[in-house]
């Protein structure tokens, strides 16, 4: 990693009426805006990685011990070549929370072991990446964005991260309630706010925030909540979560779903020191994370359980035109691409015949859900690559995915130097001789983590970095 130094930026002033409203109710929250944010990163449990010592602070208190970590600087991460195999996600502090209470919540049985969890407002997948190693190779995450560019950079997110266990949509939140029923045991929406705990480092949130823009904020919030609710099981969970402090969008819109929408707020106990309990009317709703209190950005969340209590659904099933079974001896040569005992264990091709996909049974079964309900899939499960003749021509999803088979191919382990120029998609003789790599596919590394994949052809090797992902400067 490469230090940043640069810390100057132009300052927008804080909203008057905004240092107004929390002056007096939150003294310190207004000098703590005008401070430097922590930067923390938290760890790929599937990926071997050592953060150098120079950079390694304390821990992320809410996270479990060598999850996370601040920074006692902030690096210039795309000059790491870790950084682009998924070794890590650089995450807002604050935003681990959600996946503190996702583990309690599965601790103390509100929560399946293996559960099906939506992440409604995913992009660019901090939150979703830290929920799917959470939940496992049997739990499922369906990650949406309906920000189509948005979900782009979401799928490339969970590709790098490599848990396998992910699908990525891209729908209005309607579509889950209407077309999936209590299909999810739990629900996730970080929902579009006014952005005031972004206030210390986003000055476009200072510029752009307004009393009228709350009220705004807290009404879109309602509609996307009312919109998904019916995708949630009876008795199924529901994260809610903001960047912001108002009570219109935090404890109010929390109190309202669980009254309107028919839910009952949890409380949980042993919460870590420094996260405040809202409140309203006197009763707690929900945690705050200020500034002044936490070494973190503004953060607001709350668990609300769904009434009743069912067993999730799941629609009847059927095989999707879109997927279809490899035949014959296939599956016995793609399943050789994979570590033993990996989850995969279905192979089906997308609707172009070509693309083939690794899928666990619950992720089969999701996708499958998903593809009958027409919702628009971006990634899900393992892209595996192209099957040719009854050959795979190997994707650069499966270089990245935790499960990958390092036996099936020579592996060219690569400098800090010779990886960059890789990154950049690059064939520098001088960094990258043809004689670093054998005759045939080779699956490129950096300390041990994949990167993707070079093709050696007797004295010259095609550099197979996908160009749209290639970095630009370093």
């Amino acid at each position: 990693m490469v230090s940043n130094n640069n810390t100057n930026k132009m300052q927008t002033a804080l909203p008057a009426a905004f240092v107004e409203q929390v002056g007096t109710t939150h003294p310190g929250l207004v000098e703590s805006l005008e401070t430097e944010s922590p930067v923390s990163v938290r760890f790929n449990p599937t990926k071997p990685y050592r953060l150098p010592a120079s950079l390694a602070g304390s821990p992320v208190p809410w996270c479990e011990a060598g999850e996370a970590c601040y920074l006692t600087e902030r690096p210039v991460f795309t000059t790491d070549p870790a950084f682009h195999g998924g070794a890590y996600y650089v995450q807002e502090a604050g935003s681990m929370f959600v996946g503190w209470l996702l583990r309690r919540l599965m601790a103390q049985g509100e929560v399946p072991a293996t559960p099906r969890v939506l992440d409604l407002c995913a992009a660019p997948g901090g939150k979703t990446t830290h929920l799917a190693s959470i939940v496992g190779t049997e739990g499922i995450v369906v990650a949406n964005e309906v920000i189509r560019t948005r979900a782009k950079t979401l799928a490339e997110n969970v590709q790098k991260w490599g848990t396998g266990n992910v699908a990525v949509t891209s729908n209005d939140p309607t579509a889950f309630g209407q077309g999936l029923p209590e299909f999810f045991d739990v629900v996730v929406v970080d929902a579009p706010c006014s952005g005031e705990g972004m206030f210390r480092k986003d000055m476009g949130a200072r510029a752009e925030w307004s009393p009228e823009n709350v009220q705004l904020c807290a009404a879109r919030q309602r509609r996307i909540l009312s919109d998904v609710w019916e995708a949630l099981r009876p008795g199924g969970i529901l994260i809610y979560s903001t960047c912001t402090f108002n009570a219109q969008e935090d404890e109010e819109n929390a109190a309202w779903i669980a009254e309107e929408l028919g839910g009952e707020l949890l409380p949980m106990e042993d919460v870590p020191a420094g996260i405040e309990v809202g409140t309203l009317h006197g009763n707690s709703v929900g945690w705050h994370f200020f500034p002044h209190r936490v070494q973190s950005e503004g953060f607001y969340a709350a668990v609300i359980r769904k009434n009743g209590s069912a067993p999730r659904h799941t629609p009847k099933a059927r095989p999707s035109r879109a997927l279809t079974p490899v035949r014959g001896q296939g599956e016995g040569r793609l399943a050789q691409w994979l570590a033993p005992n990996d989850p995969v264990e279905h192979y089906r091709l997308a609707s172009d015949e070509k693309t083939v996909y690794g899928f666990s049974s619950p992720m089969l079964e999701t996708v499958t859900a998903l593809l009958n309900g027409r919702f628009i899939l971006l990634y899900s499960g393992v892209q595996l690559g192209e099957w040719i003749r009854e050959s795979l021509k190997a994707s650069h999803s499966l270089a990245l995915y935790a499960g990958v088979n390092r036996s099936a191919v020579p592996t060219a382990e690569l400098t800090e130097a010779a990886a960059l120029e890789y990154l950049r998609k690059g064939s520098s003789a001088a960094l990258l001789p043809p004689d670093l790599f054998a005759e045939g596919l080779n699956l490129v590394t950096f300390q041990a983590i994949a990167l993707g994949w070079v093709k050696r052809i007797g004295g010259r090797y095609n550099n197979l970095y996908p160009s749209s992902w290639r970095i630009l400067h370093y």
